[in-house]
């Protein structure tokens, strides 16, 4: 291969490549400066960088309501009782606490003597722990009693936004549910404390089993057990790297604590696969009898390409979650962007420089204990120290390693069989056909149209599911029963009528003391009264403000779809009769409240959708037509991936809303799906579904170009993809799966929707579709109008190898 000018070698992924390869302590060096910075960054900024908080970034109707009633009112809690205003502390929010009696009756000495022990308990648990969680003490409780005169329901004001303090509150409530009492605290502040601790423990064990099953694949893949770390640590570096720039950005924009979250789970799939791409055709530069440097600058040069225009289609498919005005969204795309951005950057430099100091070590068969024994304990470490693994980590890794321990002996007893290795070993054709992947591919080719159809039909089946979703959130109803804010809520709906402290608010503005407003308000109290899914409404009109406001528990839980159901009933049937003959403009009417906040989430994502699908099929259409000069690829590959889109989507409605193998799975069935879901996914899978496209197609054209035989090129590309695509799917299926093995519905159906969308993307849509269209499509496959021909020649193939012309001889291909 000739060389490149100095101009060229400088700003080409080839270039990089070549000086990473030939300089590599000196980028390992300046690797290392930039993690130490990271770490110094994230522990002196991060926490700072990540007090954006959550919501909408643009006023919903909810916010109008509870904004009416503070201004006119005074502060109103969530029980719809009024408090006086504190301009100079922290805003206030209700909690609601249960406590059930199997023994003496509330108002019973026995009872108060239990309250008032209770109590103080409440206040020492504050000060041992040095934290201000009550506003006001327990001791001034004023409650009602359940028509069967066991329970006592009372609340008590605590500061916004204590969740992560609320531990030593919900620990004595746990000491104090014995000799036949239960106590329980309900509210936003202990659910959101909950669903974070639950969130914690979702996440490590998502991580923990992503990377112990993504070292197996990797080592089934390469045959040599550093190879299989070598993509785990460049992962890690880009997840560490990634957090330090957080800390930076953060300082400038708006994020919030879900950045690192996605940043993790992203950065190990991304990672991993680049990783994974690049050594992989170094590998097979090196079967080509290619010395190490120019395989290294081959690899660069093709699959470095690739992987560069990989990671720009998932950027700009998750440029989409910044459209939309939802801090959540803004945060998983930030996040997500900014690992993927530094997973490229390590997999072309870092990469090639590790690879520059190993060699051909890199496939090295042989594992000695000391040196596994040495790596386990590296990788733990390093694992504690940046994702803030424990001793689960330590656990499945030892494992990991001792499997890898038995595959090394079992490939020295069978004389290597299995091996990769280099050098004295004898070195198979890397063009040969045979194998899985290409009877496959050959099958599929010779009955073009019938593999299209039985694809096309699967997809469609899966994908017609989703004309049932509904969407919503995660309530408490989707807790795990053991958990006492889910005994709580329960106990609470059974007792009282309502779940939780959080009411249907509804805040008219106008002159309520005028007849015709003040008849309107009377008959929409009685139609709130005579709703199934609300209860009779307090009532509060201040003619002298030109407000009233109505305050009405909803039954059960207020997130679930009859709750949302009841807030569209009030607010496009209640009010509408209520004011009926009301001319238009003389009131305003608001409904609020946490079931509205969902409804407007829920309202605002539909309206954004089309916005976000026209934004990332235009960008990624557009990078496709640069990347392959063709009008047909470009077309072709995105309707193929909205099909394994909406076959993912139809899948998670399928699983999780009609309970389709719900128990096989072991999930939880909900009666909605996460609002924020499609639109995640959409973004998350299109990009990640691109990138196996790229790396693909990228062969495919690689060999085009020295053939110009279409059919051909196809069987070569896939067969030479195929395996490392599969592999790199499996350890993205295993890092999303893992998320899908926690506790919280949300992230059950993420994971799940996610493992499920790459696995059918790199089976079904790989293996026949893609296969399929190029054989129909034939010379066509790469067709672009003369009108098109002023666009810019941008290849990602790389040069051709050197022996070029005898692996077209020893390829038959197949006929075009």
């Amino acid at each position: 291969m000739k060389k490149q000018s100095g101009a060229m070698m400088r700003i080409s992924v080839e270039g990089i490549a070549s000086f990473s390869g030939r300089r590599p302590w000196w980028v390992v060096a300046g690797w290392v400066l930039a993690l130490v910075a990271a770490g110094a960054l994230a522990s002196t900024m991060l926490e700072s960088a990540l007090e954006g908080g959550q919501g909408p970034t643009q006023v919903l109707e909810y916010q109008e309501a509870q904004t009416l009633i503070n201004e006119r009112f005074g502060e109103i809690d969530g029980a719809g009782q009024q408090q006086d205003v504190d301009e100079t502390g922290p805003p206030s929010s209700s909690e609601f606490v249960l406590i059930v009696s199997e023994g003496p009756k509330p108002g019973e000495a026995a009872f108060d003597e239990f309250l008032a022990e209770f109590g103080d308990e409440i206040d020492h648990a504050q000060e041992e722990h040095e934290v201000e969680i009550l506003i006001g003490s327990f001791s001034d409780y004023e409650g009602q009693v359940s028509q069967d005169g066991t329970t006592l329901l009372t609340s008590v004001n605590v500061h916004e936004g204590s969740a992560s303090e609320f531990e030593p509150l919900l620990h004595v409530a746990e000491e104090f549910t014995r000799d036949g009492y239960e106590v329980y605290f309900i509210g936003n502040e202990s659910i959101q404390h909950v669903f974070g601790e639950l969130a914690e423990s979702d996440l490590v064990t998502g991580e923990t089993i992503g990377i112990a099953v993504a070292i197996i694949i990797l080592a089934m893949v390469f045959g040599a057990v550093v190879a299989a770390f070598i993509p785990i640590i460049l992962a890690i570096a880009a997840i560490f790297t990634g957090i330090g720039i957080t800390a930076i950005v953060g300082q400038v924009v708006e994020l919030n604590e879900f950045v690192p979250n996605i940043l993790t789970m992203m950065g190990l799939a991304v990672g991993i696969d680049y990783a994974l791409f690049i050594l992989s055709r170094y590998k097979e530069e090196r079967e080509r009898g290619r010395e190490k440097q120019d395989a290294i600058e081959a690899a660069g040069g093709s699959a470095g390409r690739a992987v560069v225009f990989s990671g720009l289609t998932v950027v700009l498919a998750l440029l989409g979650m910044l459209i939309i005005p939802v801090r959540e969204f803004q945060a998983f795309g930030a996040g997500a962007i900014i690992v993927v951005f530094v997973a490229v950057i390590v997999g072309i430099t870092l990469l090639p420089a590790l690879i520059g100091i190993l060699g051909d070590k890199v496939y090295a068969v042989r594992a000695p204990l000391p040196l596994t024994g040495g790596l386990f304990i590296v990788g733990a470490v390093a694992l504690t120290l940046t994702a803030g693994f424990g001793p689960d980590v330590i656990m499945v890794s030892a494992g990991v390693m001792l499997i890898l321990v038995v595959l090394t002996v079992i490939r020295k007893v069978t004389n290597n069989k299995w091996s990769f290795g280099l050098g004295t070993e004898s070195v198979t054709d890397p063009d040969a056909e045979s194998g899985l992947w290409n009877t496959l591919t050959v099958s599929v080719m010779r009955r073009p149209y019938m593999s299209l159809i039985a694809a096309s039909v699967v997809l469609l089946f899966l994908a017609y599911f989703y004309l049932d979703l509904e969407k919503g959130t995660s309530g408490i109803s989707v807790l795990p029963d053991e958990i006492p804010a889910k005994k709580g809520f329960q106990t609470l709906d059974e007792k009282f009528g309502f779940g939780s402290d959080a009411p249907a608010l509804v805040a008219i503005d106008g002159d309520v003391g005028s007849e015709p407003i003040a008849s309107a308000l009377t008959k929409l109290e009685t139609l709130i009264a005579d709703d199934a899914g609300l209860q009779a409404a307090q009532v509060r009109i201040e003619p002298s403000v030109n407000l009233a406001s109505f305050t009405s528990n909803i039954p059960g839980d207020p997130q679930n779809q009859t709750a949302l159901t009841t807030i569209r009933r009030l607010r496009g049937e209640l009010i509408p009769e209520a004011f009926a003959g009301i001319p238009e403009g003389s009131y305003e009417a608001f409904v609020g409240g946490s079931s509205a906040e969902v409804v407007d989430s829920v309202k605002v994502t539909d309206e954004y959708l089309p916005i976000v699908f026209a934004s990332v099929l235009s960008l990624s259409f557009i990078l496709l037509l640069l990347a392959f000069r063709s009008l047909t690829i470009s077309i072709a590959s995105i309707l193929m991936n909205l099909l394994s889109v909406g076959a993912a989507y139809g899948l998670v409605v399928l699983v999780f809303q009609k309970g389709f193998l719900i128990d096989v799975f072991g999930f939880e069935q909900v009666d909605q799906i996460e609002f924020w879901l499609p639109l995640f996914m959409f973004s998350i899978l299109f990009g990640l579904s691109m990138d196996y496209h790229v790396f693909m197609l990228s062969r495919i054209k690689e060999r085009y170009d020295e053939t110009g035989l279409a059919s051909e090129s196809v069987a070569f590309g896939l067969r030479k993809t195929a395996s490392i695509i599969t592999g790199a799917a499996l350890i993205m299926v295993a890092v999303f799966g893992g998320f899908a093995l926690g506790d919280i519905a949300f992230f059950q159906s993420m994971g799940f929707g996610l493992g499920a969308a790459v696995l059918l993307d790199a089976t079904i849509v790989r293996s026949l579709l893609v296969p399929s269209v190029m054989r129909i499509l034939g010379q066509s496959a790469w067709y672009l109008p003369s009108w098109l021909e002023w666009i810019p020649n941008i290849s990602i193939e790389g040069q051709s190898p050197a022996a070029a012309s005898s692996e077209k001889a020893a390829e038959p291909a197949p006929a075009d």
